[in-house]
């Protein structure tokens, strides 16, 4: 009998789960990409296009063509539940907008999650859920949210997603940051907005665009205002001096490669198992801030889902204990976190690395269900945002995916269309 006691992230699960499944009422929408439960785990969201998927693609899908939008899920159970989900319609700034269901969707605006699959063969059982999102009538910005028995405070999930029309035209002019001390840190995204024929009276007010880097909302440029706007060409150019629209290049993130536990992947240092669990270790990390630039292809900080033993990574991947190790030259301020899509962009207590008593040695312990995963470490301060250039360092030349939405309200519309998109992935390693 194994007497050990429970490691952080069981007794987190336990507690989170008996609280919430009791006091739902306390769960507080957010239109962000959230996990209310923490035995919901491994959400994958992607468009399908022509019946063929790609894990690393952004949630974003053209509304003439509208291929479907996949949402998958498991929960560390070994029970279906119900579940059920809805779509909210939102404005460019994500708060949601006053069109009424039947103005968006052609069909009543409350789905069951009748999909689900028993785990095989896994140390931890799990059932995978697949929902796949219905076709909306208008372009916008929308939040898919899932919940329990049919009562939407009984939160699972949250997820953001983009449905985009194709009538302005966006060209973007990547380049290095004009400022010359970011010149070699930083990637500057400049852009010119073709709105042609189209019917629009006053630019500054009618149009919000965002830019994103790498599909991420956290750090993302809302609300930029054109520096010229050119009626005679019918053009907005979007051409700044001053650091308006310039990201950190950061560095290619870190990878691990558990897609197999019986060798050794990419950047592991050691796999075990046994018939009770599945135990990995990755490679011992460096900061990488005063070091030159290591190109290679990279995922951008997403992961995907794999077993490569019997090629069903959906219900016969195994959930992994992962063990990370940072080891710094000198001490940092704040505290350290593992950061990537695979804990939505955000800081959560679970991915917190613990320091020794020198603050020189930090030890992460994770489950993670197989597969490739990229990441970063993330220093965090009270009261900022993480901080990824500390530890990976930044570089001009690191590549990146940016995308750019155009959103358009005319005078007395009810919401944000989505009439441009369009992305570019700069430094493309060949």
């Amino acid at each position: 009998m194994n007497s050990s006691p429970p490691n952080r992230f069981s007794l987190i699960l336990i507690l989170t789960f008996s609280l919430s499944s009791k006091v739902f009422g306390q769960k507080v929408l957010l239109y962000k990409d959230q996990v209310y439960e923490p035995q919901i785990q491994t959400v994958m969201f992607f468009p399908v296009k022509d019946k063929s998927t790609n894990q690393l693609d952004f949630p974003v899908v053209y509304l003439q063509r509208y291929e479907s939008l996949q949402l998958e899920f498991d929960e560390l159970d070994d029970q279906y539940k119900n579940y059920n989900f809805k779509l909210i319609h939102c404005n460019h700034d994500w708060k949601p907008s006053i069109l009424n269901d039947f103005e968006f969707l052609e069909q009543y605006n409350e789905f069951t999650v009748d999909n689900y699959e028993i785990s095989l063969n896994t140390r931890t059982p799990y059932v995978h859920y697949t929902l796949n999102i219905p076709k909306v009538k208008v372009s916008g910005n929308f939040l898919v949210k899932v919940y329990r028995n049919g009562n939407p405070n009984d939160l699972i999930i949250t997820r953001q997603f983009v449905v985009f029309d194709s009538q302005i035209g966006i060209d973007i002019d990547p380049k290095f940051a004009l400022d010359p001390a970011k010149r070699y840190t930083h990637q500057q995204i400049d852009f010119t907005v073709r709105y042609g024929n189209f019917q629009i009276y006053n630019p500054r007010e009618m149009i919000k665009v965002v830019v994103r880097q790498n599909g991420r909302w956290d750090n993302a440029y809302y609300d930029l205002q054109p520096m010229f706007v050119r009626e005679e060409t019918q053009t907005l150019d979007y051409h700044f001096f001053n650091n308006e629209n310039i990201f950190p290049g950061l560095n290619e993130y870190r990878s691990f490669d558990i897609r197999s536990i019986r060798f050794r992947g990419q950047n592991l240092e050691a796999v075990n198992f046994t018939n009770q669990k599945a135990e990995a270790w990755v490679m011992t990390d460096q900061t990488r801030n005063q070091k030159n630039l290591s190109q290679w292809i990279d995922a951008n900080g997403r992961f995907i889902i794999e077993n490569f033993e019997t090629r069903m990574g959906a219900t016969e991947a195994d959930y992994v204990d992962v063990t990370f190790t940072l080891e710094l030259k000198d001490p940092t301020d704040g505290e350290i976190y593992l950061f990537g899509l695979f804990t939505d962009w955000a800081i959560k207590p679970e991915f917190r690395m613990e320091p020794n008593e020198l603050k020189t040695k930090y030890k992460g312990k994770v489950k993670l269900k197989q597969g490739f995963y990229n990441y970063s470490y993330a220093v965090v301060k009270p009261g900022q945002k993480p901080d990824e250039m500390t530890l990976e360092g930044s570089y001009n030349l690191t590549e990146n995916r940016y995308d750019v939405l155009v959103y358009f309200r005319p005078v007395g519309a009810r919401y944000d269309h989505v009439l441009g998109y369009t992305e570019i992935d700069y430094n493309k390693l060949r």
